[in-house]
């Protein structure tokens, strides 16, 4: 399971919310998953990875 201080890799998010790539660019474009940018690699705290799951759950 994902702790809440962890910071996934963009591989990572996408075998857990079963995504393709542009569906993950997608979601950072429009504010639905929060990440930063380190180098040319994105990560994204594990926590906005749980928002967003919760987030979808509610609709």
């Amino acid at each position: 399971m994902i702790t809440n201080k962890e910071i996934l890799t963009r591989e990572e998010v996408m075998e857990v919310l079963k995504i393709g790539r542009s569906t993950f660019y997608k979601l950072l474009q429009t504010g639905e998953l929060k990440g930063f940018k380190e180098g040319n690699r994105y990560k994204v705290p594990a926590e906005s990875v749980e928002k967003y799951v919760e987030m979808r759950m509610k609709i």
